[in-house]
């Protein structure tokens, strides 16, 4: 029986996992989704990894309480610098902004490529992400935004394709590659009204410095809008 309960996130990433050999979970944090993977069949073993002795420390004890530790290996290091070139079948980045997670597979890039699945879940700079992966050969599978505790979370499921290259106006707005859902619509709202204000901020300000964030602002805002209309005439079956 499985009694370990995980966030919508995290349920969201686990259930998109195909079966494989070996899971590897960076900045694990408590070792939530490492367990459920080995406790579902989901993997055969896994590597929990953080760059800091605290968390490493504590998701050993939670990996012990569960019997695993035979299972899950835990190291202390920074992203992919603790896992082998042919060791990760899974990627699991989750919780990290946007650039760090960039950073972290382009240091580590050999791993990445050999990975079967590589699961992103940035907190922010999302669109910096997905024009990096594009850039350097990683296909973007799919996409979706979860909702959690009135929050919204990004989701990027990529794999690298040797020679794969994507041009399109859609990389312009990360929305385009999500799951067309209530979610999102959602979550495009929340952007488009965040944007509004800043906007009637800055022009309430009425400060020539702030004329080129209104530009940007503006775009922004329009970029939205039009992601809004083509999910609207995308709808999925």
């Amino acid at each position: 029986m499985i009694d370990l309960d995980l966030t919508p996130r995290l349920k969201t990433i686990a259930q998109s996992i195909k079966r494989c050999n070996t899971v590897v979970d960076i900045g694990s944090d408590h070792a939530y989704l490492p367990i459920y993977l080995i406790r579902t069949g989901k993997a055969q073993t896994a590597i929990a990894t953080d760059v800091n002795e605290g968390p490493a420390e504590i998701a050993m004890r939670r990996i012990k309480k569960f019997g695993l530790d035979e299972l899950i290996n835990v190291r202390i290091g920074n992203g992919l610098s603790v896992i082998d070139k042919d060791e990760a079948d899974v990627i699991v980045i989750a919780g990290m902004g946007g650039i760090l997670i960039k950073d972290i597979l382009e240091a580590g890039i050999e791993i990445a490529k050999n990975a079967r699945q590589i699961i992103l879940q940035p907190m922010r700079d999302s669109r910096i992400l997905i024009k990096w992966l594009i850039e350097n050969s990683f296909e973007i599978l799919r996409g979706e935004v979860v909702k959690e505790d009135n929050k919204f979370y990004e989701i990027i499921w990529t794999q690298f394709r040797e020679g794969y290259t994507f041009q399109s106006s859609v990389a312009n707005n990360e929305v385009y590659y999500y799951k067309n859902n209530n979610t999102l619509h959602e979550y495009i709202d929340k952007k488009i009204n965040e944007y509004k204000k800043i906007i009637s901020q800055i022009k309430a300000t009425n400060e020539d410095d702030n004329q080129i964030r209104l530009k940007e602002c503006i775009e922004e805002l329009n970029g939205y809008r039009e992601a809004k209309q083509w999910h609207s005439l995308n709808v999925e079956q």
